[in-house]
């Protein structure tokens, strides 16, 4: 009777296996956040970033592409509808190089004419709406669409020590 009683499973070893095939679940949960937040950084990191005068030099291959821009805005900034969103539309140079910007979404805290910013979008090749009130618009059937905007700015929050070239129009 008692080589009977060895015999039988001992109920700690149905729990530690149960308890190994939940570890493992958690660790390929967890394996995979990691590799999907990994691909998702990573994603966003491969955004070019170049000055209005290279996005615009090489707009026909950015056309499709989100990219990262930086420039000054150019006074004559305002607000219009555009199928139905409420829309920035300005004007952005860096040098002698201007494009005009269409941008969605709020403008960011300290944003004003003649202080950097970064803005995030893509190419379209279609006139922006009003360029006629655009006081220094390129008006050349091509503008930016962005939706993202960071203000760039030093201690001062002028644009005199920015790496940027100044704009021929300030």
């Amino acid at each position: 009777m008692k080589l009977l009683e060895e015999l039988t499973p001992r109920q700690d070893r149905i729990e530690k296996k149960n308890f190994g095939l939940l570890t493992k679940f958690a660790g390929v949960l967890l394996l995979v956040t990691v590799v999907i937040v990994l691909f998702k950084t990573l994603g966003n990191a491969s955004l070019f970033f170049y000055p209005v005068d290279e996005a615009v030099e090489k707009r026909v291959e950015l056309q499709d592409r989100r990219f990262r821009v930086i420039g000054t805005p150019q006074p004559g900034i305002f607000e219009t509808m555009l199928s139905g969103r409420q829309v920035l539309v300005f004007t952005l140079c860096t040098g002698d190089i201007y494009a005009d910007v269409v941008h969605e979404g709020d403008p960011a805290e300290l944003f004003n004419p003649g202080v950097p910013v970064v803005l995030q979008g893509v190419w379209r090749e279609i006139q922006p709406p009003s360029v006629e009130k655009l006081l220094y618009s390129l008006n050349d059937g091509w503008h930016i669409e962005t939706d993202s905007m960071v203000v760039k700015h030093d201690n001062d929050y002028r644009s005199d020590r920015a790496e940027l070239e100044s704009c021929s129009s300030e």
